[in-house]
């Protein structure tokens, strides 16, 4: 389930890249979010309990979200910008890319082994949605 995640995450990801790379690309809002989602991977190591997981999914989820509705932002910005411009968002998001992926695959891992609680399924399923919806 939580390999489904990633690949979904990265998948969704990749889409709004190429997506992006006809529109708006703003690294420093995205920045923002990647520093919010690392706060999040560090407390995904201390996890104790399904309580533990179910909240660092809840705020996984919100930072998902917020990711996503940024990046479809930045494709406006994109359009306006010069070429060179154009380039430096684009290595800046790449970047951002590879930092949530690996950051959305140590959160997968360090909650593996409450996947099958009631309460972070459900909240599994729910990332899920976040991540095939757009």
């Amino acid at each position: 389930m939580k390999s489904q995640i990633i690949i979904t995450a990265t998948l969704l990801l990749s889409l709004l890249f190429f997506k992006g790379c006809k529109s708006e690309t703003s690294p420093a809002d995205l920045q923002e979010e990647v520093k919010v989602l690392k706060e999040i991977e560090k407390r995904s190591e201390n996890i104790d309990s399904k309580n533990d997981a179910f909240n660092v999914l809840r705020d996984l989820n919100q930072t998902i979200k917020d990711i996503r509705d940024k990046i479809l932002r930045m494709e406006v910005r994109y359009r306006e910008v010069s070429e060179n411009e154009k380039i430096q968002m684009e290595k800046k998001f790449e970047q951002a890319n590879r930092e949530i992926d690996r950051s959305l695959r140590i959160i997968s891992e360090n909650t593996e082994p409450y996947k099958d609680n009631e309460e972070v399924s459900k909240m599994l399923d729910k990332l899920n949605e976040i991540l095939i919806s757009k």
